[in-house]
């Protein structure tokens, strides 16, 4: 089973403790079933900037390189909208979450292109988020926006950065061609895969997602510029103007589940570091017994004031435990973590479910088994997931996307973290391998031409069970 590295990323910590509980009785002289929300960490969101000292770098290295390298002209010129795709592994409002936008007040305040309040003051780019340092390990890829010419690239420093501090970045900067400059940066040591003068076409894979430098956690800072000056490439109430963006990523409101597992007794949280690395056994099955099992659910935007309410069922459908109360936050969470535990006398075998509600909609039903004996405690094999291509076809100009189409909570049976493989074919030659976290992988601009065949497998594993895609 899946037992990689880590979690996600945190800003503060609240710690609620209190639940009002109600059960039936389960048989004499059992002990009464509990429960509780034991704890709701919540995550500001990704705060990060490139650090002073990279931003002398990169200036250095734009004014060498323009000073000794004749401007880069695109095979596919640059075309208003510029971009044709978000340059990282992963769907929006899955796996892969869009936290900060340019902040495009230039005085104290703060004012993104949506009027939603999604920046902070000073910052230039984008911040798209991945699911947390376990992601991270597995791998998720981030790609050339556009063809261009590498201007600079950096690698070689530490990669779990959780402390929004002065430290050098791993990060790449792209000449895309008529003015435009992409900067890459918080790349995963040893990852970054070009350097300096290298021409890649618009879909290279170019490194992968980390946490270096002035990051508080694992997500890629995506910077445009144009003729010398950053700017904001998403169009909306607060930015007038032309898009350039071909489908331009929205901010994401709706409140979603993105992991849950279960594990034996509570989850505690002795220190920030060991909540981030999330190093807890995920389980689905237990013995028979008066036993206390915990549950970790990752959400993102938890509204004010809300509520939750669970409900813990037998094979028989019986509520076995049940108990309820606020989450406690006076304020919209981005990102939350919440920790919760129940003990009763699991005195039947078969399928338990954990229900959860949120504000009276149930958002999670979740399948766990109590085995009579250790030896029926068995691995199981990943749900089957499909996939699409995205376009359908090879259009010139563009690349093409492999999604994969599946449950963020229920990948596995057992709960275990997942990875994909995916296998790109052209004309049945074998042009691409990339094993990783995402639910999405990129084959570039020049692996094929409009009018080929082109074909992606995935393949899911726990480490021990392959499931393919149909």
């Amino acid at each position: 089973m899946e037992r990689e590295v880590p979690s996600m990323n945190l800003l503060h910590c609240a710690v609620l403790c209190a639940a009002s509980l109600s059960a039936l009785p389960l048989h004499a002289g059992a002990p009464a079933p509990r429960g509780a929300l034991a704890a709701l960490v919540a995550v500001d969101g990704q705060r990060d900037e490139i650090s002073a000292a990279d931003r002398v770098r990169l200036q250095a290295a734009i004014a060498r390189y323009e000073s000794t390298t004749p401007p880069f002209r695109a095979t596919v010129p640059v075309q208003a909208p510029a971009y044709p795709f978000y340059p990282q592994a992963g769907i929006l409002g899955q796996d892969l979450f869009l936290l900060n936008f340019a902040d495009l007040d230039t005085g104290s305040g703060i004012l993104d292109w949506d009027c939603s309040g999604y920046t902070y003051n000073g910052h230039r780019g984008h911040d798209s988020a991945i699911r947390g340092f376990r992601a991270q390990a597995l791998g998720v890829p981030v790609y050339a926006a556009l063809d261009g010419r590498v201007v600079d690239a950096h690698d070689g420093e530490d990669d779990m950065s959780v402390e929004a501090t002065n430290k050098p970045a791993n990060y790449v900067m792209i000449d895309h061609g008529d003015g435009y400059y992409g900067l890459y940066w918080h790349f995963k040591k040893g990852s970054v895969a070009v350097e300096a003068g290298q021409t890649v076409a618009m879909g290279t894979q170019i490194g992968l997602t980390g946490s270096s430098g002035y990051s508080t956690g694992p997500h890629l800072h995506f910077e445009s510029w144009k003729d010398g000056r950053w700017f904001e490439p998403s169009a909306g109430p607060c930015r007038s103007g032309d898009s350039s963006w071909v489908s331009q990523p929205q901010v994401f409101r709706p409140r979603t589940v993105s992991d849950f597992y279960f594990t034996e007794g509570e989850i505690e949280i002795p220190d920030l570091l060991t909540y981030l690395l999330d190093e807890v056994p995920r389980l689905s099955t237990f013995l028979p017994g008066v036993r206390r099992i915990g549950q970790r659910i990752d959400l993102y935007n938890l509204e004010a004031g809300s509520t939750y309410a669970v409900r813990v069922l037998d094979p028989s459908r019986a509520v076995r435990v049940a108990f309820d109360g606020p989450w406690g936050n006076d304020e919209l969470y981005r990102i939350a973590y919440g920790l919760f535990w129940f003990e009763t006398d699991f005195n039947k075998t078969g399928t338990w479910r954990f229900q959860l509600d949120i504000d009276g909609r149930n958002v999670l039903d979740a399948p766990f088994t109590i085995v009579a004996k250790p030896g029926q405690v068995k691995n199981r094999p990943p749900a089957k997931v499909r996939t699409r291509l995205v376009p359908a076809r090879p259009a010139t100009g563009r690349v093409m996307t492999c999604e994969v189409l599946t449950s963020l909570v229920f990948e596995d049976p057992d709960y275990d973290r997942i990875r994909y493989t995916y296998e790109w074919r052209v004309n049945n030659r074998k042009v691409r391998t990339f094993t990783g976290a995402a639910l999405s992988d990129v084959l570039a601009r020049d692996r094929f031409r409009a009018g080929d065949r082109v074909a992606c497998r995935v393949t899911v594993a726990d480490d021990r069970i392959l499931a393919t895609a149909r």
